[in-house]
């Protein structure tokens, strides 16, 4: 069992002992609140969120909360069906102190309280909210890169939208995944549902083989080189049509790697810039 999940058990265990009215939309917010207000995220890989209809959201919280119903630790009312001392929570005192806070902090909070006291105090997480009347805003357009090495979903979206992200641009040659959140059908579903376009180039891609056995910056600076030189230029339509569309909106340029000294989009962002863009990196 995931650390997280354990931290989840423990969190409805203590609302349960105060006998208060456990949701989803409640344990969303306090999940949300606990990583804000606590550091409870530097002791295990905990919930990431984004803004979406009802403030901030996370998908591996649903994940999580389906996976303990199918696994019979919790009931589709949100109560443990076994007791706390029979799991193994072998959370340590500081963790559970932290969670033990955040309800006592919280615990006179219905769900539409804690809501409300959310969007109060982290307005960023309102941007996608169907509860708000926002004015649309505009922002200058731009180019940006990112990796989606070592995040998960959730604090991928929360990057993009925080960054006001019109456009992913997807130039993975093969847009598949061992993470499958990642996968062109899945990702651009996840992207869509926050009002962002989904793009893949595929063209602007290196091809796996090309990638086989590298090793250090050397092995790096030569695949870059013979991408720049053999295959970028067969494929100028396709960076001008990348030029074009980060003309009139705010573009994210996305492979894998974290690193973009390790990947094929910081080639491209030279050449953007060269072309007179602006390219950040994410």
């Amino acid at each position: 069992m995931l650390r997280r999940q354990k931290a989840l058990l423990y969190l409805i265990f203590v609302l349960q002992q105060y006998k208060l009215n456990i949701t989803k939309t409640y344990l969303d917010k306090l999940l949300f609140l606990l990583k804000k207000e606590t550091n409870i995220d530097k002791s295990m890989k905990f919930y990431n969120f984004f803004p979406y209809n009802y403030g901030p959201f996370s998908n591996q919280f649903y994940f999580d909360l389906n996976d303990l119903q199918n696994r019979g630790y919790i009931s589709e009312k949100l109560e443990l069906m076994i007791p706390i001392d029979l799991i193994e929570v072998d959370l340590s005192k500081h963790e559970k102190q932290l969670i033990d806070g955040i309800v006592n902090k919280y615990r006179l909070y219905d769900a539409k309280k804690i809501t409300n006291h959310v969007y109060l105090s982290y307005p960023e997480y309102t941007s996608k909210s169907v509860l708000k009347n926002r004015p649309k805003t505009c922002h200058d357009s731009e180019v940006f890169s990112v990796g989606y090495e070592n995040k998960d979903i959730d604090l991928f979206l929360d990057l993009l939208i925080q960054n006001y992200i019109d456009v992913v641009v997807d130039v993975r040659a093969n847009p598949f995944s061992m993470n499958l959140a990642f996968t062109k059908k899945k990702l651009s579903n996840y992207l869509k549902k926050v009002g962002i376009e989904y793009l893949h180039i595929p063209e602007l891609g290196i091809n796996g083989k090309y990638r086989k056995e590298l090793k250090d910056d050397k092995d790096y600076a030569e695949l870059f080189a013979f991408y720049s030189r053999y295959i970028l230029p067969k494929q100028m339509t396709k960076v001008e049509e990348l030029f074009e569309l980060g003309k009139r909106k705010r573009v994210a340029l996305m492979c894998f790697e974290q690193d973009k000294n390790h990947c094929h989009r910081s080639v491209l962002s030279k050449i953007l810039e060269e072309y007179g863009l602006k390219v950040s990196h994410l």
